[in-house]
Order: C-alpha cells, then sequence, then structure tokens
C-alpha cells in the first residue's frame, strides 16, 4: 500500500476524526484537519499534502469544489470528494474539480482504503 501525507477537509469535528483515525490504522500520515475551503487552500499550500480528502458541502465563504479547483490549480494535489450527496446535480457540479474520486457518506476503512490507493495510484 502506499503511504501517503493526506489532508482532511471537513467541517464536522466528529467525522475528521473518525475519518483522522482511519486514515492512520492504513498507516497514512494525517495533517490537522480543517474545516473551511479557505483553510484548505491556505494549509494545502504550506503543507503540499500528498493527497486532500475534501467534503463538498462546508460551511464558510469557498465550499469543498471551488477550493478543490484551487489547489488543483496551484499544485495539483488530488482530491478525493466525501459527500452524503450522490446526487446528480451535486456530482455534475464538482466535475470541474476533476476529483479522483467520491466517496459517499458513511464509509468504511475498508471502502475508504480502495479509494485512497486508487487516488494515489492514478496520481503517480
Amino acid at each position: 500500500m502506499i503511504k501517503a501525507t493526506i489532508l482532511i477537509v471537513e467541517d464536522e469535528a466528529v467525522v475528521a476524526r473518525d475519518i483522522s483515525r482511519m486514515l492512520t490504522n492504513l498507516g497514512h500520515t494525517v495533517l490537522d484537519p480543517v474545516m473551511t475551503g479557505e483553510e484548505a487552500i491556505s494549509k494545502a499550500a504550506s503543507e503540499k499534502p500528498d493527497l486532500v480528502m475534501m467534503d463538498i458541502q462546508l460551511a464558510g465563504k469557498i465550499d469543498g469544489v471551488t477550493a478543490a479547483i484551487e489547489i488543483r490549480a496551484a499544485q495539483n494535489t488530488p482530491v478525493v470528494f466525501l459527500t452524503g450527496n450522490t446526487d446528480a446535480a451535486t456530482l455534475e457540479r464538482a466535475k470541474p474539480a476533476r476529483p479522483s474520486a467520491y466517496i459517499p457518506k458513511p464509509f468504511c476503512e475498508s471502502e475508504l482504503r480502495f479509494w485512497i490507493e486508487k487516488a494515489l495510484r492514478k496520481a503517480s
């Protein structure tokens, strides 16, 4: 399995903690999670993660789609979207961000492992 440094962008602290625990169990290095698109852009620029796990719906002025587009444009870091909304409109709106994957919430550790590995292999 490819080991990576991963940034979690999730505005629900409990969910971010659970994802962080799962990723750590899988052997990844997890940066301190952030809750807004603005924080995601800033932290991705300063920490240069190998992968960003981004909730599509975020509190603040910048949603996950906009933040992902900016992160991809600045440093081409792969983004995996986490979403409770898998309707066609949400997925269509997210396409310009060129995500490596969409993981519908809730998910288990084995699903997370599959999609993270796929995204990291695709990026290498």
